[in-house]
Parts: structure tokens; C-alpha cells; sequence
């Protein structure tokens, strides 16, 4: 097996697209588990077009991780994929109007931090 170089401009972009992938699934699983009926909440879970869209999106980030690991060492790219805990917090904040305590965007902006120091880590500006 060859090891894979490290990042590059190509490989970083995908990797944020699946941090924004992983963001937009986690978002429509959340907008659809909110309009489960309690009376039918597998059935009304199933028939929400939103839990669909949340799924295909899913599977779209599935193959786009398996570009980055192709791509990237699994060292580098999974700790920037923790961009997630950061991200859908505040995602859920903007879009679903939830509120974030100071504690939670105080850590949203430590994660973010620690991302930048991995990443910053192992990137080469190269495409």
C-alpha cells in the first residue's frame, strides 16, 4: 500500500465538503425526527421527503471519504472532519433557531482552532 501524500488544496475542499455534507444530513435528520407523529413515528419518519434528502446526502459524503482516504492520511483528515461538532451546533442554531449556551460556542471555536493547527499541520498548497 503507498502512502498517501499530504493535503492539498483538492483534498481539503473535499474533505469541507464533507464536513458540510455531514452537516446538511445531520439537519434533515433532525427536521424530520421534529415531524415524526408520536402515533406512527417510523411511519411518518419514512414518508418525510426530508429524511430521503438526509440519506442521499449521507451516501454522497460516503464516496467523498473514501476520495479523502484515498488522497489523504486518515491521521490528518479525520481530526478535520471533527468540524462537524462545531459546525452543526451552530448550523442547528441558524437554521433551526436552537440556542447555543457560551459554553457551546466557546467550544465550537476551540474544536475549529485545533482543526486549523492539524490541518495547517500536513497542508501543502500544491492542487
Amino acid at each position: 500500500m503507498s502512502s498517501p501524500q499530504t493535503l492539498t488544496a483538492w483534498t481539503v475542499g473535499l474533505i469541507l465538503f464533507c464536513v458540510l455534507a455531514e452537516v446538511g444530513t445531520q439537519l434533515n435528520f433532525k427536521a424530520a425526527a421534529d415531524g415524526a407523529r408520536p402515533e406512527r413515528p417510523v411511519a411518518s419518519l419514512l414518508s418525510q421527503p426530508i429524511l430521503w434528502i438526509g440519506i442521499l446526502l449521507w451516501a454522497i459524503e460516503a464516496v467523498a471519504w473514501l476520495l479523502v482516504l484515498e488522497h489523504a492520511r486518515l491521521a490528518v483528515a479525520f481530526p478535520i472532519m471533527t468540524l462537524t461538532y462545531a459546525a452543526t451546533p451552530l448550523a442547528a442554531g441558524l437554521v433551526l433557531g436552537e440556542e447555543l449556551t457560551r459554553g457551546q460556542k466557546i467550544g465550537a471555536a476551540m474544536i475549529a482552532l485545533g482543526v486549523m493547527v492539524v490541518a495547517l499541520s500536513d497542508f501543502r498548497g500544491a492542487a
